[in-house]
């Protein structure tokens, strides 16, 4: 989770955490994936919230998994490792989640 927290506080440290929390929930939602996140949830409550998201995803229904990793626009094998268990499945995807949707809100800045 190392990964997740570096990227989340690059997020913060550059003033976009409350527009990747936005890009977030817009996601999860255009998913049917009921996910809360408000602009005051710290770093390491955001990671959690994704990662035990992902973890439950995982394991009841990988299908919309695979659903909201398209959506976010993940490439499938960063994420779906052969021989890997669920946690570290949902500590990658966390981290990739994070980093691509930083990287969207970074492109909508600078192409808006």
């Amino acid at each position: 989770m190392n990964n997740a927290l570096a990227i989340v506080s690059e997020i913060y440290k550059n003033n976009h955490y409350i527009k990747v929390i936005e890009q977030l929930q817009k996601d999860f939602n255009l998913c049917g994936l009921d996910i809360e996140l408000d602009e005051f949830i710290v770093p390491e409550d955001l990671i959690k919230v994704i990662y035990h998201q992902i973890h439950h995803l995982l394991a009841t229904n990988f299908e919309g998994y695979l659903q909201l990793i398209y959506r976010i626009d993940i490439k499938e094998q960063k994420v779906v490792i052969q021989g890997e268990t669920i946690e570290q499945i949902a500590q990658k995807s966390t981290y990739q989640i994070l980093q691509r949707e930083y990287q969207k809100v970074k492109l909508k800045e600078k192409y808006s």
